[in-house]
């Protein structure tokens, strides 16, 4: 999706409970100061600032120029110097084979065996990534088009896709983990509409031609902390 200034606000991300995991804890936890990690889809680089302070080098990979000027603008404001930017497709990965001791991937496109190739034998693969039934109760919302259900990944069931995932990764690493979890999260009225902009969670949104589905979302899910909803992810740590 294209970027705008939006993508950074606070309030796309709107208010999360406890989260079952830590993503930046998690991946800390496997990388070695000598490490040279790869993030694939980067976005505008906020996760990867407390990253660098733990590896020798981060390359961060990403297909869109806007994103990677804004990245560019956030290493400078904060002082980073060992983050390079690479634009690039997660589907063709611009790195010759074995060359990354830890790819890192959160929540943005990957190719599991792109990620294979560019991995030192023993190196760690960290990906977070959006489960079948995230923000599920919006989802049940929206009317259909003529591709069916427009909420990302409502065609799977409950589960399928980490199953999928697990089979995919155990097709080529020596060892994975992948981890389910889900945590409630509010969101303001303009909160909610700026993810579902921001976002592939309703294909083809529009705030206009979907003001009565926001209607019914905000009737039926509004509470004191906002417009709940559950988030669901995958976490997902594979050795090569």
């Amino acid at each position: 999706m294209p970027y705008d200034h939006n993508y950074e606000l606070e309030e796309l991300r709107g208010i999360e409970e406890k989260r079952p995991w830590n993503l930046l804890d998690k991946i800390i936890r496997y990388a070695k100061q000598s490490d040279t990690l790869l993030d694939v889809g980067c976005g505008t680089a906020f996760k990867l600032i407390e990253l660098s302070r733990k590896v020798k080098k981060i390359y961060g990979l990403e297909p869109n120029k806007r994103m990677l000027d804004a990245a560019t603008k956030n290493i400078i404001r904060a002082g980073i110097s060992n983050i390079i930017f690479i634009k690039g497709l997660a589907e063709e990965i611009p790195f010759q084979d074995n060359y990354f001791d830890i790819i890192t991937c959160m929540v943005a496109p990957h190719k599991t065996s792109e990620i294979y190739r560019v991995l030192k034998p023993k190196g760690y693969a960290i990906l977070e990534k959006i489960g079948d039934r995230d923000k599920w109760n919006f989802k049940q919302e929206f009317k259909t088009d003529n591709q069916g259900m427009r909420g990302q990944f409502s065609t799977l069931a409950e589960g399928e896709l980490l199953l999928n995932y697990q089979r995919e990764f155990n097709e080529l690493f020596s060892e994975v983990s992948i981890q389910g979890g889900f945590w409630r999260t509010y969101y303001s009225l303009e909160g909610l509409i700026l993810l579902l902009e921001q976002t592939p969670t309703i294909r083809n949104f529009d705030r206009i031609k979907d003001n009565e589905a926001i209607l019914r979302i905000e009737e039926k899910y509004r509470v004191p902390k906002g417009i709940k909803t559950y988030q669901n992810r995958m976490l997902i740590v594979a050795r090569k």
